[in-house]
């Protein structure tokens, strides 16, 4: 018998438009698709912004304003309605890109990032929509039946191009509501409801000058504001991982509580904020959660009246396919890399604050008033607390390269990544970012001095070589007969002149490269090392403010290496 020859054939693999739209809308809430909606028109206003920047230079940063974009908003019983004009929709991304299924976004720092938002509120809210967009140079227009669309051949959607206004608009208007959904729309309840949420997801927005409008209300922002001027310093931190997503971090009391011992303490005012302790979550300046208190956001034990008073805040910022939040956008990714990165300094931060707490109440115990530090004297401006995002970008500069005074005012510029800082190291941190040197260079000079110490014994630790230093350190002290110092503390810390020496000695302490990189700064900082003892020890000598200013400069290249690396 003769064998059958085979013969290639071809499996269609194309999907149903029911399944599509069907597995779309299943689990995602009608609320989440209004949020959706927003993001996209969010997403807008902060590309519009991006495109009228001159400087294109530096990497994206998140806007610090969005005044003049605005949102408004309409709920009711026949129809859901959203209008922005936030930027518009070129024809060219709505022919390929915008209601394309699962189309991820390519927008810059974006909050709209997994492609379906769109499509998923058009099919979920209603079965009708009508779209109308105009960027200000071309105007289309097209219109969405469900019903029709599912049981049509092919996937395309006929739109029309119309004369422009010359004015940036979207409109998005959906009809055929669901029953259940229409009750919801027209109940006063559910929208002041509505209201409040988009206060609190977009709380940054609406703080940076975004107008949203719901029902012709303006949404008020629903940010809890931590307090500055406290008995307990918040907790500050911010650094980038090594793919690019840039975390800031801000934890401590609400700026409405109270510790017992506190004069102002008030009972009813506490109680009244009870559901606001915890943290928040943000990606790209969207609140992803909200003061949560569960192990998701590192409670190891149950959040009790001890931590009573806590808020914290962490803010995510960088490529939106790489930010820890769920497709939803309702709940946070607790695999994602950063996350986990985040999440042990979000343990620290409450440990610290359980500090305060036991110190706080141990002083109520004593019958010892605790009082936040006095204010500034009057006629002179507050000094401005460390920023907690948007800090400027890393900028890598040559040894032999100075700092220009008349940028950089303090002992350590702001984007100063803190990665490594923990506890005394991170305050002494923050200490020498808000010190301004020319007004203070003495206490600059001292502080200088001690943040390099503490700067290379954490780096030492990081990189398991603090007990070769320590024993390099015991031997050269038992030699010097001169010296009184202990020698049998393994922990022993290092003068200033003994870490330059043992640095310049092991040069490959510094990686691979470095060496010859930091060899001219550490040289510089070996030569400066008698100015820096004698802002602390000589009652004689002057410095200038031109001299602690050249100090710093020449400093920066090595002191930034230790931090960071």
């Amino acid at each position: 018998m003769a064998t059958k020859k085979s013969t290639a054939f071809e499996i269609d693999t194309t999907p149903s438009k029911q399944v599509i739209v069907e597995s779309l809308t299943r689990d995602i809430s009608i609320d989440a698709c209004v949020f959706d909606l927003i993001d996209n028109a969010v997403d807008a206003a902060r590309n519009s912004i991006f495109a009228k920047k001159k400087d294109s230079s530096k990497g994206p940063e998140l806007p610090i304003s969005y005044k003049g974009y605005e949102i408004k908003i309409q709920f009711g019983a026949d129809a859901f309605s959203i209008q922005d004009n936030c930027g518009g929709i070129s024809i060219a991304d709505l022919k390929t890109s915008v209601l394309r299924f699962g189309e991820r976004s390519t927008h810059q720092l974006g909050i709209g990032v997994f492609g379906v938002g769109l499509n998923r509120a058009l099919f979920k809210i209603g079965r009708t929509s009508n779209i109308v967009t105009d960027t200000g140079t071309q105007r289309s227009e097209l219109s969405l039946d469900t019903e029709r669309y599912l049981q049509a051949v092919g996937w395309a959607l006929p739109a029309v191009e119309a004369p422009t206004t010359g004015k940036a608009s979207t409109i998005i208007k959906i009809g055929g509501l669901s029953t259940e959904t229409a009750r919801r729309f027209a109940d006063k309840n559910e929208i002041e409801k509505f209201g409040s949420e988009i206060g609190r997801i977009y709380s940054r927005f609406i703080e940076k000058g975004l107008r949203i409008l719901v029902n012709r209300k303006v949404v008020e922002s629903h940010a809890i504001e931590i307090r500055e001027n406290g008995p307990y310093a918040p907790d500050r931190k911010l650094y980038k991982t090594e793919d690019g997503i840039s975390i800031f971090l801000h934890a401590g009391q609400h700026s409405k509580h109270r510790f017992v011992a506190e004069p102002d303490y008030d009972k009813e005012t506490n109680s009244q904020i009870t559901d606001e302790f915890g943290w928040t979550i943000f990606c790209n300046d969207r609140a992803v959660v909200s003061h949560d208190r569960s192990a998701k956001t590192g409670w190891f034990a149950k959040f009790h009246s001890e931590f009573y008073g806590f808020v914290g805040e962490v803010n995510f910022v960088g490529d939106p396919a790489k930010l820890p939040w769920t497709t939803t956008k309702e709940d946070v990714d607790l695999n994602n890399r950063a996350y986990q990165t985040a999440l042990d300094d979000m343990r620290r931060f409450a440990e610290n604050w359980r500090s305060n707490a036991t110190d706080a109440k141990k002083k109520k115990k004593q019958h010892i008033s605790l009082n936040p530090p006095p204010s500034p004297p009057k006629g002179r401006p507050a000094k401005k607390e460390l920023p907690v995002s948007n800090p400027k970008p890393t900028i890598k500069r040559k040894v032999v390269e100075k700092v220009d005074h008349h940028q950089i005012a303090t002992i350590l510029p702001a984007d100063i990544d803190e990665k490594h800082c923990n506890d005394k190291h991170l305050a002494l941190v923050h200490e020498a970012k808000q010190l301004v040197l020319g007004n203070f260079v003495y206490s600059g000079l001292v502080l200088m001095r001690i943040l390099f110490e503490t700067t290379v014994v954490t780096y030492l630790i990081r990189h398991s070589a603090f007990d070769a230093f320590s024993e390099t350190i015991k031997k050269e002290r038992e030699k010097d007969k001169k010296t009184n110092a202990p020698t049998g503390n393994s922990s022993i810390l290092p003068s200033l002149d003994e870490a330059l020496t043992y640095l310049a000695k092991n040069p490959d302490i510094f990686g691979a490269g470095k060496d010859q990189y930091l060899k001219h700064s550490l040289t510089r900082m070996q030569h400066h090392k008698k100015m820096l003892n004698s802002a602390a020890h000589n009652a004689y000598q002057p410095i200038n403010r031109s001299e602690a200013l050249q100090i710093r400069d020449e400093i920066l290249p090595i002191l930034r290496h230790l931090i960071e690396n």
